[in-house]
């Protein structure tokens, strides 16, 4: 006897597709919104078909939910355990609560978007590397305000709090050139994030700007200790093996000074310069002592729920950018004893 496999839940996503209607057009029609008899008549037989079962606890919630969505695909960096807890402790003293939404590799942004929806989220809050306009159309056409956090906004009605990234990369460039490095790498993130992008631009533009034309580029893949440690051995297995290396993000660093030191025997910083970003608690232990771009995450938290409170509470602001000035820490990873 054959075993089926068991069905995947289908989400409002599929359902508004089915229907040839908007995700806010299925919200309305199963909450008894403003919705014509046609299209709440179109919405049920697209979800009949598909067997959709919608969120009988959504559907029982109050307008106003005073639920805060995070949605969050990082979770590797540890840099956002600190951060989350910053972003739950200053939700709650406004007396409402995180909706952590994970949009990882193991959960589809389709997901994550219909859970954004069921639950009747007051406001969102986006810490991923991407950020997909149809999750801020759908959560404009609810009056959901949304803020990006750490990363520019390209989205159209989204709002964002971060570090100006192409300066970023540009102090990293300097830092290197200024301390003796005549061949600096850069090992990005995923190739859809674009902080990682923006960095890798500044500091690649400024490397040319001052005259230095040996560089190289790899991609790291992910956020993680494991893709910085792979990606430095990729690039030291080359014959042309570069003299420092400026890493996306500071765990990733981490990994990538590993791999230089005990894979290859190399001295960090006498034969590798290695600069990585965030100035995370592990940059400053004795183990790593690491040169990183600090961004002030504290300070960008309180700015980010400030903003997003003055757009819940006034539905007609526009949205608004606020960029937050980033600072070069030296430690003993850049610190070349001899020139």
């Amino acid at each position: 006897m054959a075993i089926s496999k068991k069905r995947e839940k289908v989400t409002v996503v599929e359902v508004a597709a089915a229907a040839g209607v908007s995700i806010s057009a299925v919200s309305r029609a199963f909450s008894n919104g403003s919705c014509s008899p046609l299209m709440r008549e179109k919405v049920f037989k697209a979800a009949k078909a598909l067997d959709y079962k919608p969120n009988r606890l959504a559907r029982g919630l109050k307008a106003k939910s005073s639920l805060i969505g995070i949605l969050v695909t990082d979770f590797e960096n540890p840099a956002y355990l600190p951060i989350l807890q910053q972003f739950s402790a200053q939700i709650q003293q406004r007396n409402c609560h995180s909706l952590l939404v994970n949009a990882s590799e193991n959960q589809s942004v389709s997901e994550a978007l219909e859970l954004v929806m069921e639950y009747h989220i007051d406001g969102l809050i986006v810490t991923a590397t991407s950020l997909p306009q149809v999750l801020v159309d759908a959560c404009k056409a609810q009056n959901i305000p949304v803020v990006c956090f750490a990363r520019n906004s390209l989205s159209n009605g989204a709002s964002a709090v971060y570090c100006d990234n192409l300066i970023n990369g540009q102090l990293a460039a300097d830092h290197l050139l200024d301390q003796g490095y005549k061949k600096p790498a850069f090992v990005s993130g995923p190739i859809a994030a674009l902080t990682s992008r923006e960095r890798q631009r500044g500091f690649i533009n400024r490397l040319v700007e001052r005259g230095c034309h040996d560089w190289q580029i790899i991609e790291g893949g992910s956020h993680s200790y494991d893709a910085g440690f792979n990606a430095t051995c990729k690039l030291l297995e080359l014959q042309d093996k570069p003299d420092s290396i400026f890493f996306t993000d500071d765990i990733m660093a981490c990994g990538g000074m590993d791999a230089a030191r005990y894979r290859f025997g190399l001295a960090v910083p006498n034969q590798l310069g290695i600069i990585g970003v965030d100035d995370i608690q592990l940059a400053s232990s004795p183990a790593y002592q690491l040169s990183t771009i600090k961004q002030p995450f504290v300070q960008m938290v309180s700015a980010c729920v400030e903003t997003l409170f003055k757009q819940i509470n006034e539905p007609e602001m526009l949205s608004e950018q606020v960029i937050f000035p980033c600072e070069l820490i030296i430690r003993d990873s850049t610190q070349r004893v001899e020139l």
